[in-house]
């Protein structure tokens, strides 16, 4: 994956909105109970995460880049070319972070990215403050004039509540969010805005994507495509079809050029944390 694209992980923590304001979140966020965090001297390592039902969260091997564009996404951070400024280390240091929520605290997976955002204040010192810059993208759309669904794309009938989420023997089925392997794309209970924030992702997009289909529901899918396509435009794999092309066909859905005023962080301050 390109340098400026954020990795796809196994978990998504979920179209520009209003201006970011750094103080905003310094007084409202939620924080971790407690958090360790050391270095990660292994450069090569992958980046993982996981995220217990209580919020509590193990992060290892990751850029600090990484941390900012996941606490930021609901913010309209898809890319890492939407991060603006900031020392070099921020893409070649890793990091294990183990947090622990308060257990008491209801609807905690869904305030990961607040606590992260906490974290990287305390810890990192971050400072940074929003823009919006020009630049090219592309608009998720409606393939068809008559607004049908593909045959892979349906209205998902998931529950993704915070009691379904934490239920004792959770069905295994039932997980909520986009998952990714080599070739196949599969969203359980996903909103057209994070689908289209996880597109923004793979190599043959690698722009950021905004959500114009105007569907309002969540929607499981599956989508299957060949990763050996480099660009739109490149020859027929034998392998099966480019992501553009399998977008279409299986779920009706298709990426629109444009150039749009998108959010960018700066980031005006940032410190490596003192391991504990």
């Amino acid at each position: 994956m390109g340098p400026r694209s954020l990795l796809t992980l196994a978990i998504v923590i979920s179209a520009c909105g209003a201006a970011i304001a750094q103080g905003r979140f310094a007084s409202s966020d939620p924080a971790f109970e407690v958090a360790s965090v050391k270095p990660n001297l292994n450069l090569d390592a992958p980046e993982h995460i996981s995220v217990q039902p209580n919020g509590s969260a193990r992060f290892t091997g990751f850029h600090v880049r990484t941390l900012i564009a996941m606490a930021y996404r609901a913010e309209g951070i898809q890319r890492f070319d939407q991060l603006v400024g900031g020392p070099p280390w921020l893409s070649v240091d890793r990091f294990d972070i183990i947090a622990k929520a308060d257990s008491q605290a209801q609807d905690a997976p869904n305030r990961l990215p607040a606590m992260l955002r906490s974290l990287l204040r305390d810890r990192f010192r971050l400072r940074l403050h929003s823009e919006t810059r020009q630049m090219p993208a592309y608009g998720l759309v409606m393939a068809r004039r008559d607004g049908r669904l593909g045959r892979n794309l349906r209205e998902s009938t998931i529950d993704c509540s915070g009691t379904a989420a934490t239920a004792v023997n959770p069905n295994p089925d039932q997980w909520c969010g986009i998952r990714a392997t080599s070739g196949v794309i599969t969203g359980h209970a996903v909103s057209a805005v994070q689908l289209a924030g996880n597109l923004s992702g793979y190599p043959t997009v690698d722009r950021f994507v905004t959500d114009r289909t105007g569907l309002t529901g969540r929607y499981d899918f599956e989508l299957q495509y060949s990763p050996a396509f480099l660009e739109p435009g490149d020859a027929v794999s034998s392998a099966g079809p480019s992501l553009f092309t399998a977008l279409t066909e299986q779920l009706g859905l298709r990426l629109q050029p444009e150039t749009i005023a998108a959010p960018v962080l700066v980031i005006d301050h940032v410190e490596r944390p003192a391991p504990d």
